[in-house]
């Protein structure tokens, strides 16, 4: 598999991150999705998150895909601002919560514990790893306080602005947008993508959503994880000067044994 294959497609799960990428990156940053506030808004009487939806459950008089339709139609009954009204409001007016707040707050021992509430929430582990008891916590924590959970698998609105940043401050005018499998790729001003909108609503981005941004020399990556509440931020060594990414995003720096379920892995701390 070559450098541009790699980059489109991301490591394997079980596969250490920067020896999959044989070298090309020397640096890795794992920017976690934040949760955040929107004053005025309460969670309760909005549209947010992942339908979570099982196939065993569809209902023998129903299709997989009429079933979805109806099920997601039952969650917006009651709902006063819909998907794209809350991701819009949290681009422009959204106070970002550290995951760092929410676990001494909510009781997490850390953010992979923090991490394991999430990806249980959304059916993404494994019977054995998944923990119902604390996506319950964590969701009535939010709840109560008014907060909302980050999403998975997508540049969150909220970090649009600073990826678009790190580019810039990395001497990159244009960039690399993709889908998620490379089907739809094309190269952009970089400007297009530091304006107010959601990128996901712009004609001129991919059409199923931007999950890959990539210098044109390939010097910097970001990239997300189908069901995972993480960008993955890499680059060679020159490209990460006086980047300052670890104030533009909470997270931790990768080491060579960081994979993309660093969940099952020792934890590594968070940047201060």
């Amino acid at each position: 598999m070559d450098m541009h294959d790699r980059d489109k497609f991301g490591p394997p799960d079980d596969t250490p991150i920067l020896p999959w990428f044989s070298g090309a990156y020397a640096h890795g940053f794992v920017a976690l999705h934040p949760f955040f506030a929107v004053e005025g808004l309460d969670p309760k009487t909005c549209e947010h998150g992942t339908l979570v939806l099982s196939g065993s459950e569809v209902p023998a008089a129903l299709g997989l895909l009429e079933w979805a339709d109806e099920e997601a139609a039952n969650r917006r009954v009651g709902k006063d601002i819909n998907l794209e009204g809350v991701d819009g409001a949290a681009k422009r007016y959204g106070r970002q919560v550290s995951w760092r707040t929410i676990c001494q707050q909510a009781d997490f021992a850390d953010h992979c514990e923090l991490d394991q509430a999430l990806r249980t929430s959304i059916g993404g582990l494994r019977h054995g790893l998944a923990d119902a008891a604390k996506s319950d916590r964590l969701s009535s924590y939010c709840s109560q306080h008014g907060i909302f959970p980050p999403n998975e698998g997508r540049f969150e609105p909220l970090m649009q602005t600073n990826l678009a940043t790190v580019f810039r401050r990395a001497g990159n005018n244009r960039l690399i947008v993709g889908d998620e499998f490379g089907d739809d790729e094309g190269l952009v001003d970089i400007s297009l993508l530091e304006q107010g909108e959601l990128w996901d609503e712009m004609a001129e981005l991919p059409q199923y959503g931007v999950k890959r941004l990539i210098a044109p020399d390939r010097s910097l990556l970001a990239w997300v994880h189908w069901d995972s509440f993480y960008t993955l931020i890499l680059g060679k060594a020159e490209a990460f000067q006086d980047l300052k990414i670890a104030s533009m995003f909470e997270g931790f720096w990768c080491s060579q044994e960081t994979q993309t379920y660093w969940l099952t892995q020792p934890c590594i701390p968070l940047v201060e």
